[in-house]
């Protein structure tokens, strides 16, 4: 199901034109976290108007001496970290617009956020309420997160943004014990990849302030027959909490041997979003976000890898 916004109407309305097909790095997400049973984790600082980098259309030809399996393998994980990125600027944007009635009288505001990006790669972000059986989304309003937040008027796959949030809610269920005994609080997202599949992303929070957390993140996507989910990836084992420098630059030293893992990557847009210097670190290469424009993108930033001699 496909509903239209309006800015006529309080709700969204069926439409029966196609689908939309989401591009390749569709930051899409929906709020679905816990917290283990440990200190409240730093608040994150959004940026403000979120403004990351449009969809890479397909993996840049590198020149810099990696091989073309470490180009290929680290800009599928950088796919998903660009998502993730996304989607922490946008949710604590869309809750401060939701807390101050952008959707309504805030005490009655639908619960759920998403966030995502249309087929131009529009930024935008919403509020929907949803029935038990994830089949229904109520009240679904969305704006768009690059200017004034007018509202959002184009189409909106509710079918896709309904299969996500069931994801995170199920694997959300599925960890959160685990991690509970674990004391490590997390944030479950979920990413559209470049096949169109869902997958549900558990990152890793940090537990005391000034501190983040290198590796530990874990993927899974839904099972057959809609029996729950399947673990894809798993670096729990993984897991290290860092200092994080007040200010300055930022080095992420990757646990991960060949490309750094999605939540290292993940934190180094984050960070780099905020005006961070950010340098990530394996025993294959050393990885260095710089200002730069890729006109097959418009992205601001680039990275740069140096193999490790």
């Amino acid at each position: 199901m496909i509903f239209r916004t309006s800015p006529n109407a309080s709700h969204a309305r069926t439409c029966t034109r196609r689908a939309l097909v989401f591009p390749l790095l569709l930051g899409a997400a929906v709020v679905m976290s816990a917290c283990a049973s440990a200190p409240k984790p730093p608040a994150e600082v959004p940026s403000s108007p979120v403004q990351m980098a449009p969809p890479e259309p397909e993996t840049p030809v590198s020149n810099d001496g990696m091989t073309p399996a470490f180009s290929e393998a680290f800009a599928a994980a950088d796919l998903r970290a660009r998502a993730i990125a996304f989607y922490q600027q946008c949710v604590p944007t869309v809750a401060r617009l939701r807390s101050s009635a952008r959707f309504g009288a805030a005490a009655r505001a639908p619960r759920v956020i998403f966030c995502e990006r249309d087929a131009e790669g529009v930024p935008i972000g919403g509020v929907f309420d949803v029935d038990s059986a994830f089949k229904t989304a109520r009240q679904l309003s969305a704006v768009r997160l690059d200017g004034d937040r007018p509202k959002y008027t184009g189409l909106l796959d509710t079918a896709a943004i309904l299969s996500r949030a069931k994801l995170a809610r199920d694997a959300n269920k599925l960890v959160a014990p685990v991690w509970a005994k674990l004391k490590r609080p997390f944030t479950v997202v979920p990413v559209t990849v470049a096949s169109g599949a869902h997958e549900a992303w558990v990152i890793p929070r940090a537990t005391r302030a000034g501190s983040m957390v290198i590796g530990g993140d874990a993927a899974y996507v839904a099972a057959a027959g809609g029996t729950g989910v399947q673990q894809t990836m798993d670096r729990t084992k993984t897991w290290m909490q860092v200092a994080l420098p007040a200010r300055g630059a930022v080095t992420i030293t990757s646990a991960e041997p060949g490309v750094a893992a999605v939540t290292d990557l993940a934190s180094a847009r984050y960070y780099t979003e905020l005006g961070r210097d950010v340098t990530v670190i394996t025993t294959t290469a050393t990885s260095k976000l710089t200002p730069g424009l890729d006109p097959a993108t418009g992205a601001r930033v680039v990275w740069k890898h140096q193999p490790t001699r």
